[in-house]
């Protein structure tokens, strides 16, 4: 008896290790870039756009979650004369939460072999098709696949 205890306090234990970090970004467009022919200082009309919702499971014995931010910040944010997406917020919660609403799509991070961290969602409007990619700086993507949902 005190044996299978034991096992349920290490599975607690572990699973309280287990957190989710949460990183909600903002997009802008600068619509005085549209007309902007180059020359001179770019005309400034920025219109929010929305943003994304970006979800990666961690051990908190292992890893630090500003650590985590900060190497994502850089695969995440990117500005240009145009475009801006830059972090808004990050949250740490328990594992099991899903702050965000049925209707969005986040992307969910991993780790791949090489320690690359590994985009995935699913499609919005395309129920049961998801988008994968590797995360590269200024929100750039490499080895982009799409997987569609086979329909009999």
């Amino acid at each position: 008896m005190a044996y299978n205890s034991y096992l349920i306090d290490d599975r607690e234990r572990f699973d309280m290790a287990r957190l989710r970090l949460v990183i909600e970004t903002q997009c802008r467009e600068n619509y005085g870039a549209h007309d902007w022919d180059g020359q001179g200082e770019c005309p400034q009309r920025w219109k929010n756009k929305g943003g994304s919702t970006y979800v990666l499971d961690f051990d908190h014995s292992q890893d630090d979650a500003k650590d985590l931010v900060e190497a994502l910040r850089p695969l995440i944010e990117d500005r240009n004369e145009s475009y801006q997406e830059f972090v808004l917020d990050w949250s740490v919660l328990d594992r099991d939460e899903t702050p965000w609403e049925s209707w969005e799509s986040p992307y969910f991070i991993t780790r791949n072999f090489y320690g690359n961290f590994v985009a995935e969602r699913e499609l919005p409007l395309r129920e049961g098709s998801k988008e994968s990619f590797v995360m590269m700086p200024k929100g750039d993507r490499s080895e982009y696949h799409v997987s569609h949902k086979e329909v009999a």
